[in-house]
């Protein structure tokens, strides 16, 4: 019995669409979407956050406030809450670590209100408002490492 070659095509193109089904979920090309799946859940929950806090405390200039250690709180304790759902061991560092970082942000909001009362105003920014921007670098630089992974 002697196949047509529109069966031997049709076969062709079922075992390459298999084989690239296999290799994607496996992760040969990229990390899998199982592994990626609480990563990018992680991602999506910073960003609303942040346009949530920026919408609230956008314009708001200067010292921040007791209802903003609040909302950044909700924050760093909903990317903790994600991070613990992260398995994949290289990205589960990387998640431990942002909400960690988050975390130490969270901690310098009440340090720079207040350093900031006992500064003169017009006075350069408090030593804590630094240690803020440099925790904010750093934190940028995780999420950036954790969306680089699961693109």
């Amino acid at each position: 019995m002697r196949l047509d070659r529109r069966w031997w095509v049709a076969i062709a193109v079922v075992v390459v669409v298999l084989v690239a089904l296999g290799v994607s979920q496996t992760g040969l090309f990229g990390r899998s979407s199982q592994e990626c799946a609480p990563v990018k859940d992680m991602l999506a929950f910073n960003r609303e956050q942040s346009q949530q806090i920026e919408s609230k405390f956008g314009d708001a200039e200067g010292v921040p406030t007791p209802a903003e250690d609040i909302a950044y709180q909700a924050w760093a304790d909903g990317l903790a809450e994600r991070a613990g759902k992260i398995t994949a061991p290289d990205l589960a560092g990387t998640a431990t670590q942002l909400a960690y970082l988050a975390n130490e942000f969270v901690g310098t909001l009440p340090e720079i209100r207040a350093q900031s009362a006992s500064r003169a105003p017009g006075a350069p920014a408090p030593p804590a408002a630094y240690e803020a921007m440099a925790l904010n670098g750093q934190i940028l630089e995780k999420i950036k490492a954790l969306a680089d992974a699961c693109k």
